[in-house]
């Protein structure tokens, strides 16, 4: 908004001057009344809505309890404004007589009496074009408030006395209009009062301008105001009168504006605010351009809507901070007034067709449908290719059983089943393959649609991070739009900006778990922290304050009021002074100003000017204190950087030395500056540039006189960070790219490196990433010097079979596994033979135990990926069978013992518990090769059917076969095998007989007593 001056009157005073998706279901009803209605009353005493038909030139009476029209009152041309009186006696009928030629005679009120049906005329001279009644400030009585075209008065429905209050220009438009012209754009005002009526708020349009007032208790105060975008005249008023709302503006007592709904757009016609004081809602239409996304694309928004022709939508808003809870699908849009209820149960508005009436009282019983989670992240790896499969949860949030269906477009993305009936739990299945070529985080939509439901569902974001070992860091999912971070140097905290939630996320440095969540104005942009580290101050694209949070206690404090038409959206503070860049819609400066903060009045104030230099800056820069207190860097996409000396209390510096600025910005105390892929010194003048082979800069972080930095190629690449001034040190790869500038930031702090020195936080596509700060240490790359089975320890493997491979380096931590499937990934180590991924079971520095795929035999190729980097390549032979006895067994105290086991006492074979002949034996073994049917490796084997070894095995004791009852895969358990054999009568006898086992071309053989 821009603000001409206030004034505070008696008597008299002179004023100069989200495309939301196609619903088969909407929420409201139409009642068409047969022309243009222009104003609504409500008579909630006996049932009734009165509708002005401003082309009818009649009052539609419309009852509530059926929603239909069983009658109408012919009155004078043109009923503009319709006001009911407290106690249901009155209704005043305001008449929009300006036409030409001009006849004053028709410019008037009528006064009807509900209660016998008589009419009074009055006429007022200029054309009136709002009427509400309003307390007359005694608290006994009321009176009529009248908003001609050139000024305001007070009418006495009783004696029929007018009064002026306050008078300025004209106001309105001529009759007759053009075709196709609503009565809303025709008469341009409305006011609207608190239910007891002693205060109103209004708006009239006086073309280049508006006129925005407030009545209480017999007093009039107004304000010129030029506002972009220009709000309808639509308003509604907080229960106790502190704050109205106005198209998209919310304004407090002095015309403040207290936050404004982001992306709005002015409209000719289409529009309507309702409010629920008691549970804290605004109910709005609000005509709205989708925001850049973050590739500076516009994006698409459930309520956006950037015309008349888009699909109607209620937002359901928190008065707060106009916040977007729901959203709804409207079968016509609302063009004029809305009235709630007593009850707050109902809505009546001003439609296209005539009156659209709204039960937001029954809104839980009616469909409605949407995802318990905002987000699903799946983490996928090189090692991973199996489809990955999340869970997502579909319910009605009134608990009734709706339709639904459940979308992607994305390949390598499927949804089972993909529509049904809440409440019910969908798969979402991810094929990582699909994803392989992306090493960072893709976002892909869920979409849900319902035909019954009448609200429009959010879609679901769907993070596939695909990541290889060498890539650092954990990332935290934080769903929304985060545009700032900052570390608390005295606290063990940080505190991230969710703007399109207006919130600012605290949380706990030590854990990375959330601990609070700080409410804040419309579209918080960046957060700043005083000097003496006590508060914390978030300025907003969309709010006239920039709030204050006292960080001891995370309570809010006393707002900064700004300057009016200023909007604070960077901020910063020296040791001198506490500045704020900020978006200005006044005629004064710039589009952008620097303002200056006074902590204790609370209070800003514009600066003349920035020392020898015009204050006028580009409305997208931002502001960098240097940690010391002495300076304070303003850069600007435009190309030019500025800087307040705060020694010298002023702007020492204005240059441009390139064409453009985009990217990271951050300030030193040892007079180095750095923004976008330049570095400053203390005079600002570029002394080198950084390397831009990684991509473009996101973050940059000074601690002490060595600056971390983090950049990508692509939002859906890996990131990378490194220790960085002139020359990069130590690029490492991250989990995910940092947040990239976009067309809405193009200057972007997304780096925080904690006080303590324990890690460094970095905003990431999913939310935040956590990197140690010894991310980049030396780690020696792996080695692999032997592949064995994991049975004996002999050379010969096979598919299918379980395998040690032995070597240095092979992984960070000690870690073994007991997930069903075996990972494919562990302890930061992966495997892969011939490329495909090797399931595993242990990982230590010296040692894997793993499982050989199925699907590979002959010559192979084993690779093993650490943080360390990629082993050289290891070649050795598969065979189609390589049988082997696990050593694993032990029997008091022996150990390393063969696990052949006798049926008879389930025991294991030893030289006390002999083998005797007709016994029969289980052999445990692995490497017997692939089995029929098949099992996909790293599952355990199946107990129906049984697996079976396609090359049956031969076992013999002491050279004399055995009777093979089984050769397969021992169910329930992952590689192992099991051979089930029967002894003959006849078996030789000994200490020492060879049991061997020949399969192929290969043969393992061990040693058993037999006794008779």
């Amino acid at each position: 908004m821009r603000y001409g001056f206030v004034i505070s009157i008696s008597l008299a005073a002179v004023l100069t001057n989200a495309a939301a998706p196609i619903q088969a279901a909407s929420f409201g009803t139409v009642v068409p009344i047969g022309g243009h209605a222009s104003d609504i009353a409500l008579d909630e005493m006996r049932g009734l809505l009165y509708i002005a038909n401003f082309t009818a030139n009649r009052i539609e009476v419309m009852s509530t309890t059926d929603n239909s029209i069983h009658t109408s009152m012919n009155v004078a041309a043109q009923p503009g404004s319709l006001a009911i009186s407290p106690d249901s006696q009155f209704l005043l009928i305001a008449h929009y007589g300006s036409a030409t030629p001009v006849d004053p005679s028709k410019n008037a009120i009528t006064l009807i009496n509900l209660n016998d049906s008589t009419r009074q005329t009055f006429a007022t001279g200029d054309t009136p074009l709002s009427v509400a009644f309003v307390d007359d400030g005694t608290g006994f009585s009321y009176r009529g408030l009248i908003v001609t075209t050139s000024s305001i008065l007070l009418f006495d429905p009783i004696s029929g006395a007018m009064n002026v209050m306050a008078t300025f220009a004209t106001l309105g438009k001529t009759l007759p209009a053009e075709l196709d012209t609503f009565p809303s754009q025709v008469i341009l005002a409305s006011v609207a009062t608190t239910p007891d009526r002693k205060v109103a708020y209004g708006v009239a349009d006086a073309g280049s301008a508006q006129a925005f007032y407030r009545y209480e208790k017999g007093r009039i105060s107004a304000i010129g105001i030029v506002a972009s975008p220009k709000p309808l005249p639509r308003v509604t008023v907080a229960s106790d009168g502190s704050w109205s709302m106005v198209g998209m503006y919310k304004i407090d007592t002095r015309f403040r504006d207290m936050a404004q709904f982001p992306n709005a757009i002015s409209s000719t016609n289409v529009g309507g605010v309702a409010v629920d004081s008691k549970a804290g809602i605004i109910y709005a239409q609000i005509l709205t351009a989708a925001p850049p996304s973050s590739s500076g694309t516009p994006a698409t928004l459930p309520a956006a809507s950037a015309s008349s022709a888009a699909p109607p939508v209620l937002q359901v808003l928190d008065a707060d901070n106009l916040y977007v809870r729901e959203s709804l699908s409207m079968p016509e849009n609302i063009t004029g007034r809305s009235l709630m209820t007593a009850a707050s149960d109902i809505i009546y508005s001003i439609s296209d067709s005539g009156v659209l009436v709204l039960p937001v009282g029954r809104l839980k019983q009616l469909h409605r449908v949407a995802a318990t989670q905002t987000d699903l992240v799946v983490r996928g790896n090189f090692c991973n290719r199996a489809v990955i499969s999340q869970s997502l949860t579909i319910t009605d949030p009134g608990g009734g059983n709706t339709d639904f269906t459940v979308s992607s477009n994305v390949t390598g993305v499927t949804i089972s089943p993909s529509s049904g009936i809440t409440p019910a739990t969908v798969q979402v299945r991810v094929d990582p393959s699909a994803f392989q070529n992306q090493n960072g985080t893709v976002t892909v939509s869920l979409n849900i649609s319902s035909g019954t439901a009448v609200n429009i569902p959010q879609a679901v974001r769907l993070l596939v991070n695909s990541r290889n070992p060498d890539q650092r860091g954990t990332f935290v999912d934080i769903p929304g739009t985060l545009t700032d971070i900052l570390a608390d140097p005295v606290r063990n905290r940080f505190y991230v900006v969710q703007q399109d939630r207006n919130q600012v996320l605290v949380f706990d440095s030590a854990t990375q778990t959330q601990i609070a969540a700080l409410k804040t104005s419309s579209t918080p942009t960046q957060i700043a922290m005083t000097f003496d580290r006590q508060y914390l101050i978030v300025g907003h694209d969309n709010s006239q304050f920039a709030y204050v949070f006292n960080l001891d206690t995370l309570n809010a404090d006393t707002p900064i009021e700004m300057p009016p038409g200023h909007y604070p959206r960077q901020i910063a503070e020296s040791g001198k002074s506490l500045l704020a860049l900020s978006r200005n819609v006044t005629s004064l400066g710039g589009p952008g100003v620097i303002d200056t903060i006074d902590m204790l009045t609370r209070r800003a104030t514009f600066l003349p000017t920035l020392g020898i230099y015009n204050n006028s800056v580009n409305v997208n820069g931002v502001l960098a204190p240097a940690p010391n207190g002495g300076a304070i860097l303003v850069a600007m996409p435009d190309g030019n950087v500025m800087l307040y000396d705060a020694n010298a209390d002023t702007f020492t510096v204005s240059r441009k030395d390139v064409p453009s600025l985009q990217g990271a910005y951050a300030a030193s105390s040892y007079n180095q500056y750095v923004v976008g892929n330049n570095v400053l010194n203390a005079s600002l003048v570029p002394i080198g540039t950084l390397e831009i082979a990684s991509g473009t800069p996101s973050g940059f972080a000074f601690v002490d006189q060595m600056g971390f930095r983090t950049t990508a190629s692509a939002a859906t690449s890996a990131g990378v960070i490194q220790r960085s001034m002139q020359n990069a040190a130590n690029p490492t790869r991250m989990v995910e790219a940092p947040l990239l500038p976009s067309l809405a930031q193009p200057l972007i702090r997304s780096l925080a490196p904690l006080s303590d020195r324990s890690a460094l936080i970095s905003l990431t596509v999913s939310g935040f990433t956590v990197l140690p700060w010894n991310y980049d240490a030396a780690v020696a790359p792996p080695k692999i010097a032997a592949v064995v089975n994991a049975a004996d320890g002999t050379k010969p493997v096979a598919p299918g079979g379980l395998i040690s491979i032995y070597g240095q380096q092979m992984s960070p931590v000690n870690l073994a596994t007991k997930e069903l499937p075996l990972p494919t990934a562990l302890g930061e180590s992966c495997l892969t033979v011939n490329g495909i991924p090797l399931p595993m079971l242990f990982v230590s520095s010296t040692q894997i135990n793993g499982q050989l795929p199925f699907n590979v035999d002959g010559n192979a190729v084993m690779t093993l990926r650490t943080p360390g980097g990629v082993s050289d390549n290891y070649n050795f032979t598969i065979l189609p069978a390589a049988p082997s006895v696990f050593r694993t067994g032990s029997a008091g105290p022996l150990t390393g013992l063969a696990t052949v086991i006798r049926a008879v006492n389930n025991e294991l074979v030893t030289a006390t518990n002999p083998i005797h002949p007709k016994d029969n034996i289980v052999i445990y073994a692995t490497g017997l090769g692939r089995t029929s049917p098949p099992v996909d490796s790293g599952l355990p084997a199946p107990s129906d059917p049984l697996t079976s070894a396609i090359i049956v095995p031969q076992i013999t004791l002491g050279g004399m076969p055995l009777d093979l009852q089984y050769a397969g895969l021992a169910p329930g358990y992952v590689g192992v095998y099991q051979i089930n054999a029967s002894v003959p009568g006849n078996a030789p006898l000994g200490l020492d007989i060879p049991l061997t086992i020949n399969q192929g071309s290969s043969a393992t053989s061990l040693s058993v007593r037999v006794v008779k």
